[in-house]
C-alpha cells in the first residue's frame, strides 16, 4: 500500500490563499491513503479528488487547517487528480 503524488510545479496564490493541484496513485491492497501537502501549505482548507477513470472517491481533512488529507478510492489501485486550497 503505497501512494505516489505529483505536484504541479506553478500553484496558483490569490490573496492570502494558495492553491495545489497535482496527480496521484494509489497501489497496493490498499484503497485509502494520506496525501501529505505540508511541504506545499502550512494549513488546508478544502481539497477536492476526482478519480482518472470514474472510480468514485473521495478526500476529508482530519481536522480544520491540517496539512494532510485522507483520500478512499473505491477500489485498489486507483489514480486520480486533486486540487488543494490553503495558506502557505
Amino acid at each position: 500500500m503505497a501512494i505516489a503524488v505529483t505536484f504541479d510545479s506553478r500553484p496558483t496564490t490569490f490573496g492570502n490563499m494558495h492553491v495545489v493541484t497535482g496527480s496521484f496513485t494509489i497501489s497496493g491492497t490498499s484503497s485509502a491513503e494520506v496525501l501529505d501537502l505540508s511541504d506545499h501549505l502550512d494549513s488546508v482548507f478544502a481539497i477536492m479528488v476526482n478519480g482518472t477513470d470514474n472510480t468514485q472517491m473521495h478526500a476529508w481533512l482530519t481536522d480544520v487547517g491540517d496539512t494532510t488529507a485522507n483520500i478512499k478510492a473505491a477500489s485498489n489501485d486507483k489514480s486520480g487528480l486533486f486540487m488543494a486550497i490553503g495558506q502557505r
